[in-house]
């Protein structure tokens, strides 16, 4: 028997891996299918809600702009009705250029959410018939009407547009911070389940831990990118909105002084040009009076027209005060207060009472006008609203400053923030105390009345220092 060499020998084939070392790889071939399988899940996942999260901001960004640019067309016009001023038309001239632009970029942002798209069909058809309001307003005032463009812009149709736009504009606001919400906990979801995913390979397949890592690093880092950006968004938008709210309240404590001059310029006109025709016209009639000894039909007429100048004489007067109270520049603000007092009272058949608590003495020009405007604008309030039977004001000096307080006891308000929002003369009065350095708070419950507190800070040397420039001049 022939013997072959044993280098000729066939030996068996050797696997590449042992058999026992088949089973995990199988697994991890699995396994890395799936994680393959899970990524790709993610990024889809990831992508698509990151679109929406980006039409959502997207959609954001276009609603505080409409509402921004509403508001600045609605500043501007103001503006311009009371100071009579095209220069403060610019806002709304800007404002009629970019809220089609903005609504067309809003309505392409809510093409794909039906319900969203017609509520934005709502807004922007509030905002066309609000801006039309304006527009009626102003071509009432280019004719010289700017009574009538002003009682146009204060009619109760126009405010009630004006609720149903506010109204709108926060039901958009609303529903697509819920949109975000909604998206932002599907991300947030979306993450945890391809975090959990990863961790769950991790365990199964330490040959991957390497690979996983890098995904969980990329996604850990996209997370971060994102919240970085949303952050920054956030941030920016929250600067804007702050900057514009700090623009509008100087805008509006500008107008407030504004016309405050304005009516003190009126005032002064009125004084002297109808003074020049009225006072010689009584001073002749009563000289063609002490002149005509008749007591028929001539004298009849000379008593009728002696009445008829001094009543237009008392209506100049009352003008006047109410424009900028005499009393105010001359005596101070307590002998204004007085007065006012006891001619809204007088008119109303209330009864009133006037407490003066300290010395309060006269103050800086702008800091009485304020006052005295919160006192004047409460006793409107209480005569058409609060159906009151008393009043009490109270006038008082602390140490840090001077306080009014108007208390009646009428049928009292349900919501204070409601009807403070809804109340042109109430945010009138929050201005005019902001521009001095004050503050106003109101407490009315139904059926217990109603008391608005004022403050303005102001230290005795302050007043001190106004009463001797005052003596000065």
């Amino acid at each position: 028997m022939v013997r072959e060499p044993e280098g000729n020998l066939q030996q068996p084939a050797k696997p590449v891996l042992p058999t026992k070392y088949w089973f995990p790889l199988l697994v991890a071939l699995i396994v890395t299918g799936a994680i393959l399988a899970v990524s790709e899940f993610s990024s889809r996942s990831f992508n698509r809600t990151r679109n929406d999260l980006g039409q959502s901001m997207g959609l954001q960004s276009k609603l505080l702009e409409l509402q921004k640019n509403l508001a600045q067309a609605e500043a501007g016009q103001r503006g311009f009705l009371l100071t009579h001023k095209p220069e403060y038309r610019s806002p709304y001239d800007q404002a009629v250029t970019a809220l089609p632009s903005i609504a067309t970029q809003a309505r392409d942002l809510a093409a794909e959410d039906k319900p969203g798209r017609d509520m934005l069909a709502a807004l922007t058809e509030l905002i066309a018939l609000k801006m039309a309001t304006m527009r009626s307003s102003l071509e009432r005032a280019d004719t010289g009407d700017f009574e009538g463009a002003l009682a146009l812009l204060d009619s109760t149709d126009s405010r009630a547009l004006d609720a149903r736009t506010t109204a709108a504009f926060e039901s958009m606001a609303q529903r697509n911070t819920a949109a975000l919400a909604d998206r932002a906990a599907r991300w947030e979801d979306s993450l945890d389940a391809s975090r959990s995913g990863i961790l769950a390979v991790v365990g199964l397949n330490a040959a991957l831990i390497a690979l996983l890592a890098l995904v969980l690093i990329r996604d850990t880092r996209r997370a971060r990118e994102n919240a970085q950006i949303q952050a920054s968004f956030a941030e920016r938008m929250k600067r804007e909105v702050d900057e514009r709210t700090a623009q509008l309240s100087a805008l509006s404590e500008f107008l407030q002084v504004q016309s405050e001059s304005e009516k003190a310029k009126l005032a002064g006109e009125l004084h002297d040009e109808l003074s020049r025709f009225l006072t010689p016209a009584q001073m002749d009639v009563n000289w063609l009076a002490g002149k005509c000894d008749d007591d028929g039909e001539v004298t009849r007429r000379l008593t009728r027209l002696t009445e008829l100048l001094d009543s237009g004489i008392d209506v100049k007067r009352r003008i006047i005060e109410n424009l900028r109270p005499s009393l105010l520049d001359h005596l101070g603000l307590v002998p204004a207060v007085r007065w006012h007092v006891e001619e809204a009272c007088k008119a109303a058949n209330l009864r009133c009472n006037l407490d003066v608590q300290g010395n309060v003495e006269r103050l800086s020009p702008d800091v009485e006008i304020a006052l005295y405007r919160v006192v004047q604008e409460s006793m409107a309030n209480i005569v058409r609203h609060a159906r009151a039977g008393r009043v009490d004001i109270l006038l008082e000096r602390m140490t840090d400053g001077i306080g009014v307080t108007v208390r009646d006891d009428g049928v009292g308000m349900a919501d204070v923030k409601v009807a403070a929002r809804d109340s042109y003369g109430i945010e009138g009065m929050r201005q005019r105390l902001r521009a001095v350095g004050g503050r106003m708070d109101i407490d009315s419950r139904p059926g217990s009345g109603t008391a608005v507190r004022a403050f303005v800070p102001q230290r005795l040397s302050e007043a001190l220092d106004a009463t001797l420039t005052r003596q000065n001049e």
